[in-house]
């Protein structure tokens, strides 16, 4: 890590909240990097003291001298826990403009969707499921999520999400009963995958639709062999 949002970046990963993020002056870092780490190619942070927070050391005029040039006199401070307060306020704003720099009108839309979601605006379901779930999962999750706030309920999407966010599952769409669906994933049952499922379930399908859900074993199909396996296979 060399800068700010690349901190950002890494305590997304992590699951750290940012406010555990302290961002402080090091006056003695180093000149060719923005942020002073205890190792020179760090790609994780570190929480210290009994509250878990992450003290994170910049050079804060590698970038921002503009900014910060007259914050850090040699004279001893009035009020040095005022002027580190400001210095970490400062350093986290100018690390959000960094990452919004990048950023489409969708990704916005994703953080802000996250966000609601995180602080129980659709539930706790959703909201546990959301926290189970890796970076490229959740944003699987608020691509389909965003396109069913445009064009309403599409079994397409839904199909989507269960492929994507569901290990080793076939979706079966019934053609003589276009509401009956039915899914099959290897993985055994348990709590998660099934809150896991009932969540795309309810998200994603309209009340019309009739879901029948097989774990681990696979019902037989007349004809394909390889579902009609003695002791390994669902009676439907």
């Amino acid at each position: 890590m060399r800068y700010l949002w690349e901190a950002l970046l890494a305590a997304q990963e992590e699951q750290i909240p940012e406010e555990k993020l302290r961002f402080v002056h090091t006056p003695l870092g180093s000149g060719y990097m923005e942020l002073s780490l205890p190792c020179l190619n760090q790609t994780w942070l570190e929480t210290d003291g009994q509250r878990g927070d992450v003290s994170i050391g910049v050079n804060t005029y590698y970038r921002f001298y503009d900014i910060f040039q007259g914050m850090f006199p040699p004279d001893p401070a009035d009020f040095p826990d005022l002027r580190e307060s400001l210095t970490n306020l400062s350093l986290h704003m100018l690390a959000q403009n960094d990452i919004r720099r990048g950023m489409t009108r969708e990704d916005y839309h994703k953080r802000l969707l996250a966000k609601e979601i995180l602080e129980g605006g659709f539930g706790e379901a959703a909201r546990s499921v959301f926290l189970d779930l890796d970076k490229k999962e959740r944003e699987l999750l608020l691509g389909g999520w965003l396109s069913i706030f445009r064009a309403g309920s599409a079994l397409p999407v839904f199909l989507d999400m269960v492929h994507g966010l569901v290990a080793d599952s076939i979706v079966y769409h019934n053609n003589e009963c276009p509401d009956q669906v039915l899914i099959y994933t290897g993985l055994k049952k348990d709590r998660k995958l099934e809150q896991r499922i009932g969540f795309l379930i309810d998200t994603f399908l309209d009340i019309r639709y009739h879901v029948e859900l097989y774990y681990e074993y696979h019902f037989g199909i007349i004809g394909v062999e390889e579902t009609m396996q003695v002791g390994e296979i669902a009676i439907c």
